[in-house]
């Protein structure tokens, strides 16, 4: 019996241990085993793009799963390149489950981008699948502009797509002619029509100016086209006092602006005087060639230009052939330089008090020099069917044609 007894214990036991190892730890609802699922990545998806410009666009996405742990951040990010990470640029768009929209900034236009949604938690972070989308292509505009504004015209300005091509034309007016075009001070082109690809926007200046003829002379003066006040080559223009800037009505020594005196025996010059007895109260001052303040040419064209000196009139007569002529039913005479080219100057006449005489007989054009031995006159250059010459003999309240001149260009 005892020996069977013994044998019942050893059975007992060896069942005991049997259902002890049967039993799994993670059936206990109460030990904190693996029934709790292990904690993994987010699950994230990407939504469509909108809102797209040239440099921006709005995108983002649904954090459907935070994978058993709470997402901290979530948010768009995107690149040129495909599979756009944190490590490119990226914008946060706050943390949990649920839906965001974030805005792309600061992008190229006319470029191809690739964006991703992503989500973070303390295992990691995941992303949503890819979508690709294309900025829009850039406005820009291009303004052009005459200048001076009545001297010309300009077209070819707007709006334009980057990469367009854009023509801008300059048109010069009767008696002008176009110089070039500027940006910002610098020399953009020197063709009246000028075209480029448009890749920013733009700011152009059509410079016009008075035209003028080079007819070769040993100095390089360039003569101008027309007179001051005419915009063609036959137009008489303006009159002026010698000194004088404005045309008037009236031209005689109660006039004229540098002298108190009535006469031209007496004229009590203010300014422009060498001899002490022609001055008012003595004045003199030795100037002998108009000042640019008082130059007529200088002053209503421009820097650039001014009154030919008398040697300048020496200079055209003595290198030039000219014939008395009609030009465009205008009796004028034409110098023909040893190049080919010309110039017409229209017999305009002279006036004086408030009479304009000697009109299609005539010439009768300012130089800037004043006549140092009588200083009540100024040099002139005349001429009529017979010839022509330098005068001395021309009151400076005269009133009188002007042919401004100019220097050559510097390469």
């Amino acid at each position: 019996m005892k020996k069977y007894a013994k044998a019942l214990a050893a059975i007992m036991l060896m069942t005991a241990a049997v259902f002890t190892a049967g039993c799994k730890p993670e059936d206990d609802p109460n030990n904190g085993g693996s029934n709790n699922a292990e904690a993994k990545a987010p699950t994230v998806t990407t939504t469509s793009v909108t809102d797209v410009t040239t440099n921006s666009a709005k995108s983002g996405g649904v954090v459907t799963d935070d994978g058993g742990s709470g997402v901290t951040e979530r948010g768009i990010c995107w690149s040129t390149s495909h599979e756009p990470t944190i490590n490119n640029d990226h914008v946060s768009c706050g943390s949990g489950t649920g839906a965001f929209v974030g805005e792309m900034m600061d992008l190229q236009g006319n470029t191809f981008y690739y964006v991703r949604a992503y989500a973070t938690n303390s295992v990691g972070t995941s992303y949503g699948a890819e979508v690709s989308f294309p900025t829009e292509i850039p406005v820009y505009t291009v303004e052009v502009f005459a200048n001076p504004s009545g001297y010309g015209e300009v077209v070819g300005g707007g709006e334009f797509q980057e990469g367009e091509q854009c023509t801008v034309t300059a048109i010069a007016h009767d008696g002008y002619l176009f110089v070039n075009w500027t940006e910002n001070g610098s020399l953009i082109s020197s063709e009246e029509s000028y075209t480029f690809t448009v890749t920013d926007n733009r700011s152009l200046i059509a410079s016009f100016d008075h035209g003028f003829v080079d007819l070769g002379l040993p100095s390089g003066t360039l003569w101008a086209t027309c007179n001051v006040g005419a915009t063609t080559s036959e137009g008489y223009g303006d009159y002026f006092a010698w000194g004088e800037t404005e045309p008037k009505i009236t031209y005689n020594w109660s006039t004229y602006r540098y002298a108190n005196g009535t006469s031209w025996n007496d004229p009590q010059l203010t300014k422009y005087c060498s001899i002490s007895s022609y001055g008012y109260n003595g004045f003199t001052d030795n100037l002998t060639v108009l000042q640019p303040s008082d130059d007529a040419a200088t002053a209503n064209w421009g820097g650039g230009w001014c009154m030919p000196t008398a040697d300048q009139w020496r200079e055209l007569y003595q290198n030039t052939t000219n014939t008395w002529t009609t030009q465009n039913g205008v009796i004028g005479r034409l110098f023909t330089a040893f190049n080919g080219n010309s110039l017409f100057l229209p017999a305009a006449g002279v006036r004086w008090d408030d009479e304009l005489g000697y009109v299609g007989t005539y010439g009768y054009f300012w130089s800037s020099s004043l006549l140092t031995d009588y200083p009540g006159y100024a040099w002139g250059f005349n001429f009529s069917s017979g010839d022509c010459s330098m005068y001395y003999g021309y009151y400076r309240g005269y009133g009188q044609s002007v042919r401004a001149v100019r220097s050559a260009p510097q390469n």
